[in-house]
Parts: C-alpha cells; structure tokens; sequence
C-alpha cells in the first residue's frame, strides 16, 4: 500500500502528506511497481469525470476536456519530457547538444510539434474511436503509460548521474518490473472475467505501448548512452497513444 501512494503522490498532484518519501533510500524506484495501479487511479478519476461530461457535451469536446485535466492531474510531468526529448533527439545531433536541449526550458519547435501531432492522435482516436468503449479505453489509457515507464527504464540505465531520472533508475531493476507487470497482467486478468473483449483489446493496446517504449528508450540509449528523465516521459505519452491505437484496432478487427 505505501508504494501505491508514493507512486500516486509522485505521478500525480494529489495531496497525500501523510506519505513518507525519502529519495535516498530508493523509495521512488520501489514505488515504479505500483505505477501501473497509479496510472490506472488517474484513469478512473479521468474516466468519472468524463461519464459526467457526456451528460452535457459530445465526445469531441469531452476529448479534450479530459486529456486537460490528465494534463493538469500530473501536472504536465511527462509532456515536458516528451516536448525535452523530442527537441533533443529530433532537434540536435551529438550527445552533448542533446543533453544541452533537453535540459534548456525553453520548448523547441520540435518538442512544440511533437506534443501537439500526439495529443491530435490521442483526440482523434478518443473522439472517432466506438462510443462504447470511449470510457474504458480512457481509464486504462493512463494505466498502460505508466506501465511504460517501468518496463522501459528497467532495461536501460542512466545516461548521465544526475537528476531525478538517476535516482530512480539507478534502483529500478528486474524485480520491480516484475511486480509492476504482474500487478498490471492482474488488472487485465480481472477485466477478462468481467468483459474478455475488452481485456484483449487492452492486452493488446498494452503490448504496443510497452513495444514502443522499449524502442524509444532503445534509440535513446544508442544515442545518449543511456536513458534520463525526460525519456521516460516520453515512454509514459508515446505509451499512451500506442495503447489507445492497439485498443482501438483490437475493437476493429478482433
């Protein structure tokens, strides 16, 4: 239970102060297990606010609404990695002038341009995917970014000793990619006894996103020699959109 709210409290703007966080004792890394239950609570909380704004408004502007408030909820942590990332692996060539871009503030055209085509491709699919399944696809989308992150970062280590990205890298191994796997094969599990299409639409959606996170962080990793932060913010938001096209095409031809 404490690495469920430690993973909340980081991941989100919840206020739990009653949540001891410690970051020299790799309490942020043993919380990455829980990163797909946080991700999962992010999507519930998007998933009830959006069954309100359906009373009110269609599906397109119920899209956008809550892909604002995801926004908000996380406080834009990992848009700012993908906007870091993209102006720093599209954007530059060398490692030197990657890292240079990716820690400046200031946003790039790149990174400008990436967010903006990804959140078109989440809208456009929430928007125009099967009403029906609008709602789960938008609760689970959350879950299998954050699930992302954790397979993404076990595989690869830390491109420079620095930052938050290091300390949470450094203590991510094989046995907290375990446990945040198999808490997210349950959640997909329990789906399956209640609603098996859309566990295998989920299962799919999961395996795309996970898929492309590994190849991000894996060109990442052969460009920078390694992984940070920002990266796997970018793993979280690419994760996101992969899932919700692998869900999508599922519900289409399966």
């Amino acid at each position: 239970m404490i690495n469920y709210l430690r993973a909340l409290s980081f991941l989100t703007v919840i206020p739990l102060p009653f949540v001891p966080f410690s970051r020299e004792e790799g309490e942020l890394s043993r919380s990455a297990s829980c990163f797909p239950l946080a991700g999962l609570t992010v999507g519930a909380l998007l998933g009830l606010a959006a069954w309100l704004l359906l009373i009110l408004l269609p599906a397109a502007p119920v899209s956008v609404l809550v892909l604002l408030l995801g926004f908000m909820l996380t406080r834009g942590l990992h848009v700012d990695g993908l906007a870091d990332t993209a102006d720093g692996l599209i954007g530059t060539t060398g490692r030197e002038k990657a890292f240079k871009a990716m820690e400046d503030s200031a946003v790039g055209v790149m990174g400008a341009a990436v967010v903006l085509l990804l959140y078109l491709f989440k809208f456009s699919l929430l928007a125009e995917g099967e009403a029906a399944l609008f709602l789960p696809a938008l609760v689970l989308m959350p879950f299998a970014g954050r699930w992302a992150i954790v397979f993404a970062g076990a595989f690869f280590g830390s491109a420079r000793k620095k930052g938050l990205g290091d300390l949470f890298l450094d203590g991510l191994g094989w046995p907290v990619l375990l446990k945040a796997s198999l808490g997210g094969l349950a959640v997909i599990v329990l789906l399956f006894f209640w609603h098996p299409a859309l566990a295998y639409y989920a299962f799919l959606g999961s395996l795309l996103a996970l898929a492309g996170a590994f190849l991000l962080a894996l060109y990442a990793s052969g460009r920078l020699g390694g992984i940070n932060g920002d990266i796997l913010g970018a793993c979280s938001e690419i994760g996101e959109a992969l899932f919700l096209a692998g869900f999508f095409i599922g519900a289409r031809f399966f």
